[in-house]
């Protein structure tokens, strides 16, 4: 197997790896204690009311926060750890395919210099 065949099915490895589209999502997760309007509540003397998981984004130049009902949290993380997992293999994808394309186009110019 020559080496530019081995990084090619590396990166078909990688490429295996990607998780599915639809279960991606690019957030940050944030978790809040959050005091009240009541102002007899306990969340007044120290014992905060939570915690609250948030999602943050930009969205248009601007930071979007997004409550996440407690039905979702379980399926929000795994949606961001798919995209954290997702962009770590793109960038080992990345550095295959410019390992690759040098190969390639070294080997081309090789061929060239010696068919004259």
């Amino acid at each position: 197997m020559t080496k530019i065949t081995e990084l090619k099915a590396q990166r078909e490895r990688f490429v295996k790896q990607l998780p599915p589209f639809k279960k991606i999502l690019r957030s940050t997760i944030s978790q809040y204690y959050l005091t009240c309007g009541y102002k007899r509540c306990i969340c007044h003397k120290g014992e905060k009311h939570g915690p609250f998981i948030y999602l943050s984004a930009k969205e248009e130049g601007r930071l979007k926060m997004n409550f996440v009902p407690h039905s979702l949290v379980n399926e929000v993380k795994s949606q961001v750890k798919n995209y954290n997992k997702f962009w770590s293999i793109l960038c080992k994808i990345c550095q295959l395919n410019r390992k690759i394309l040098w190969l390639e186009h070294s080997k081309k110019i090789k061929v060239q210099r010696g068919s004259k």
